[in-house]
């Protein structure tokens, strides 16, 4: 009941409150394949024809640029050359709880958007085999059960990452942080992760690779008794990343089955079935 409320009075607050600042700039985190106009126009499209416009507000003079990183873009909205950040709702959710910095300013329907696995064209073997369990970690519920767990119950004063020497909390870190179960003479998997997208794709404080995306990891190496190293690469980075054979796969590549056309999917890369789903945007605005 407390979560349908806090949700209730978040829409309201999004409702009311849904304006740009003085600059009609709009940031988003950089594409492979689009433009960012280009991207934004998909984005309008995919709210027309969804039956949702952007709730409050007039976009229809906005001009997008793109980020190559979440940090970019929060330093280019405190800095004033964007009014606002367009973000899936789990990072701007994210955002909210940890910082006071950004109040929500609209929220606006895309349709069903995805995130997939991106591994390089000719890979398909490990793709199938990675498809393979993913299908099983939903089947059985886990993957419903860490996005509740990682994404939608975070908590930010519940640090699983903290090191400080002698504490409870370190103590804790140790009992919850999640770790990779080895397999002798078993094959390497590299796994890209940028950490633009917390709590999903996400890299601590310490330089970890965190939250949802490491617990989806551990159990897919553990189905296929594979060993999953995570490797840390730029957003833009990701595509090559796998095609310099830095990483055999990369988190993540953003699907719109809304649309026929995928702006996140290179030429030479093949993805797997989704892992997560989401269908809002919200934008966040610096707070008063």
């Amino acid at each position: 009941m407390k979560k349908v409320l806090c949700l209730c009075v978040l829409v309201s607050v999004m409702l009311a409150s849904c304006a740009y600042a003085d600059d009609d700039s709009v940031g988003m985190l950089a594409r492979l394949r689009t433009t960012p106009e280009e991207f934004f126009m998909l984005m309008k499209n995919s709210w027309a024809n969804q039956g949702w416009v952007i709730l409050g507000g007039d976009h229809s003079t906005s001009k997008p640029k793109f980020y190559d990183s979440l940090m970019l873009m929060q330093m280019a909205l405190s800095r004033g050359e964007i009014g606002e950040m367009i973000l899936p709702d789990f990072v701007a959710d994210y955002l909210l709880k940890i910082s006071k910095s950004y109040e929500p300013s609209c929220v606006s329907s895309s349709g069903r958007m995805s995130l997939c696995f991106g591994f390089m064209n000719g890979n398909e073997a490990l793709r199938n085999r990675w498809n393979n369990a993913l299908s099983y970690l939903r089947n059985n519920w886990t993957l419903a059960g860490f996005e509740q767990k990682y994404i939608r119950n975070f908590n930010p004063n519940d640090d699983t990452y903290s090191y400080v020497y002698g504490t409870a909390q370190r103590k804790k870190a140790r009992e919850d942080r999640i770790t990779f179960e080895k397999f002798k003479g078993a094959p390497v998997v590299r796994v890209a992760v940028t950490g633009d997208l917390p709590p999903v794709d996400y890299v601590s404080e310490e330089g970890l690779p965190a939250g949802y995306s490491l617990a989806v990891l551990s159990e897919i190496g553990k189905f296929l008794r594979v060993n999953i190293v995570p490797v840390n690469v730029n957003a833009g980075a990701r595509t090559a990343a796998i095609v310099s054979g830095r990483a055999d796969v990369v988190f993540w590549y953003e699907v719109n089955s809304t649309t026929k056309k995928q702006p996140d999917i290179p030429d030479d890369v093949i993805i797997s079935e989704p892992y997560l789903d989401w269908d809002k945007f919200i934008h966040l605005s610096l707070s008063d």
